[in-house]
């Protein structure tokens, strides 16, 4: 029975595990309290995707086996690959228990704590397992994965150069590292790490992925598209590479044939996840009937997908099938509740389930579902449904957030030292801008039309105009956020500080009929826009080009604008982040540039 067993553990690790699962399960039937058959059965479910088999066999054979710390082990990464970090991180605290000194059990804790949004005492099981297996590079790696998350980038640098020396042949630990160089701005020493990760993995997806995504910051947009199809071709049903290979082919002007490589790989195989890409990339490039018949196929596939069913609830909404939208989007929405519960719903479909509510004249029922605390990423799209929804029903709470007179301000940046003038230095930046828009279509994820943005963050450039930006939009934003007033109770308003940070920041380049849809920045505490360069047409008129703040950005919802800001060469408009704005199209022979940014508590 020993070789037996000897033999199958050999197909599993060639790969055969459903003819390794029926031989188990022949030995079970004849042998019922063989342990080692039963672990070896739980791991062998496992890989045919049979979770809930494999999760009970493990379960049981963790019961009595003589090393249950091994099984559990296991146990918990059935878990994660079926979804579950929770449970992941008790099976993996339940074998450190067992075994105190099992390295393999404290390392795998660290990355469902992390999965998990538990980064701090992820970083205690990776030091405990760091102190049983010092120089473990999976370890350090991982530690440093989480200073990435916590925006602490210098400690993350700092472990991950512990980790290239501890495994220098490591090619996943040079792409983390490259793409916290991309982060930091530092582009040339980002493409060092992913080009060396390449050749240490030439068939390593995530090196040609990461490479891409760090040529398109620096605009080389041909040899990115390269570099996208190249990771394709190593994993080819990789939805987030199909997303950003599909965007960036709409960027570079192919239209409707943006999503032909998406096409070709659902003729061959038909997969959710890609069907759900589909429809997303359908939708915003303005195929909404093509669109809701990619969400239904995602649906078919997997009735349970809740991103395809609130996504063609959306789409149905938009198409004027509002009962239909509104089942698909309460369905969602029930059955995200029922995951979880009632305050801690997916905030992303309760949002879209609003959204769909209010144009349907469902305000109470909107409300409600808007009574939940939301957790912080949501926070800035809850508080401007809200707001549409008390200014719907005529409730006065609205104007303690839309109060234009407090809450924004245009104010002129002081020239940056190294030039004579603020038009010198807005004549720098428009030119590096420039520099920075190589494709000649909008981004299909942003909120323009009648022009394009550059890619990445505007500060990770390695650029002196463009850092020199930076330093006089954090001393403006600073006297801004210094001018409001003090009042601990209001949303918006306890969470004032010195102490601020510029994150999100891009540029922008409009041409003649250009514009922006109304929208919120849902990443943001304060949102402001800088102004390089203001066509004449639109400092001589009234409101072609301006900035207008208070109409509604909901679909099928028109309220009109509240509040319209004239723009100006060297000023910056701040605003509440969660305040819909837009901009209204203009006629003119020249280009308005601007540079938007988020501004954040640090």
């Amino acid at each position: 029975m020993a070789a037996s067993l000897q033999e199958i553990v050999q197909w599993l690790q060639r790969g055969e595990a459903a003819r390794a699962e029926a031989e188990l399960s022949a030995i079970l039937q004849l042998n019922p309290g063989d342990v080692e058959a039963l672990h070896l059965r739980g791991l062998a479910r496992g890989k045919t995707g049979a979770f809930e088999a494999g999760i009970a066999d493990l379960e049981a054979a963790a019961e009595r086996h003589p090393q249950p710390h091994a099984v559990l082990n296991n146990l918990g990464n059935l878990h994660r690959r079926s979804g579950r970090p929770d449970l992941a991180a008790s099976c993996y605290r339940r074998a450190t228990e067992r075994a105190p000194d099992f390295a393999d059990a404290w390392y795998n804790l660290g990355v469902a704590l992390g999965e998990s949004g538990e980064l701090d005492a992820a970083a205690d099981a990776y030091r405990t397992g760091l102190e049983l297996r010092p120089g473990h590079a999976p370890s350090l790696n991982g530690l440093g994965n989480l200073a990435v998350k916590q925006e602490r980038f210098e400690a993350a640098l700092d472990w991950f150069d512990q980790a290239v020396a501890a495994q220098p042949q490591a090619a996943y630990v040079r792409v983390n590292r490259g793409c916290l160089y991309r982060t930091l701005g530092r582009l040339d020493e980002a493409l060092l790490d992913l080009e060396l990760a390449i050749r240490l993995a030439p068939e390593f997806a995530d090196a040609h992925y990461q490479r891409a995504n760090t040529l398109r910051n620096r605009g080389r947009l041909v040899v990115a598209r390269q570099g996208y199809l190249t990771a394709l071709r190593y994993a080819p049903l990789r939805a987030d590479i199909h997303r950003d290979q599909a965007s960036l082919a709409w960027e570079m002007g192919e239209g409707a044939a943006a999503t032909a490589l998406l096409d070709q790989v659902l003729q061959q195989r038909s997969d959710a996840g890609l069907h759900l890409v589909r429809a997303e990339i359908l939708m915003r490039t303005g195929q909404p009937e093509e669109a809701e018949r990619a969400a239904g196929q995602a649906l078919a596939l997997e009735p349970a997908n809740l991103q395809a069913l609130s996504l063609r609830g959306e789409l149905r909404s938009r198409l004027g099938q509002r009962d239909a939208g509104l089942d698909d989007l309460r369905a969602a929405y029930r059955a995200a509740v029922a995951a979880s519960s009632e305050k801690t719903a997916d905030f992303a479909i309760r949002h879209q389930l609003v959204e769909a509510l209010l144009p349907a004249g469902e305000v109470d029922e909107a409300l409600a579902l808007l009574e939940a605390e939301p957790p912080a990423e949501h926070l800035q799209k809850h508080v401007a449904l809200q707001s549409l929804a008390w200014r719907l029903q005529g409730d006065d709470r609205y104007r303690r957030f839309y109060d234009y007179d407090r809450f924004t301000a245009k104010r002129m940046i002081e020239t940056p030292p190294g030039y004579a003038s603020l038009a010198e230095f807005n004549a720098a930046l428009a030119a590096e801008i420039e520099r920075l828009h190589s494709s000649g279509a909008q981004p299909l994820d942003q909120t323009l039309f009648g022009g394009t943005q550059s890619s990445g963050r505007l500060w990770d450039q390695d650029s002196p105009v463009i850092q020199a930006l930076a330093d006089a939009l954090q001393a403006a934003a600073s006297a801004f956020v210094a001018g409001l007033p003090d009042d601990p109770d209001h949303p918006f308003l306890r969470r004032k500080t010195e102490a601020l940070k510029l994150t999100g920041a891009w540029s922008v380049r409009l041409r003649s009929g250009g514009g922006h849809v109304d929208h919120i920045h849902p990443a943001g505490w304060i949102s402001a826009s800088y102004y390089v360069a203001v066509p004449e047409s639109v400092m001589d008129g009234e409101r072609a080009g301006w900035l207008r703040l208070g109409a509604s950005g909901v679909a099928g919802l028109d309220l009109p604008a509240e509040r319209y800001i004239q723009p100006e060469p060297g000023a910056a408009i701040f605003f509440p982040s969660y305040l819909w704005h837009g901009v209204e199209p203009f006629v003119s022979d020249e280009v308005r540039v601007t540079a938007p940014f988020d501004l954040i508590p640090a």
